[in-house]
């Protein structure tokens, strides 16, 4: 099976995706409460509610896939690979970051583990009951 076909890596990556998401819409969400200083009625005050609450659906759907992908990471046998995929789809490192947190790898090795895992976290991901 190529990489690209694994359904665990698209779930690992749309974590990758909240992030993103999260980062945009909070700062919108900055940019109208800047604006409805300069609209003293509070006209703006049902669409900064808005934004909120679409901003904490995110990072509430976020939270509760953070931890199913998780769980299912701390089922990998290897150590490593574990912790390079929790830093990279839990805390969104940068490959840069792992390489050096995990004993100052290279980059080219911290990827070469990290493809190892996502066979053995597909493995995982399609036993889930949550996926199945």
């Amino acid at each position: 099976m190529m990489k690209t076909e694994l359904k665990g890596k698209a779930f690992l990556e749309c974590l990758l995706k909240f992030e993103t998401d999260i980062g945009e819409k909070s700062a919108e969400l900055s940019y109208w409460k800047a604006c409805s200083k300069d609209f003293p009625t509070g006209d703006l005050a049902p669409e900064i509610a808005r934004r909120e609450k679409e901003l904490e659906s995110i990072i509430l759907q976020m939270t509760e896939k953070k931890l199913v992908a998780t769980r299912m990471i701390d089922e990998l046998c290897d150590p490593v690979g574990r912790a390079i995929l929790r830093r990279r789809y839990i805390l969104c490192d940068t490959w840069s970051k792992i390489a050096d947190a995990c004993g100052g790898m290279s980059e080219r090795n911290a990827h070469y583990i990290h493809d190892n895992a996502l066979f053995d976290f597909e493995r995982i991901y399609t036993e889930s009951k949550c996926f199945a």
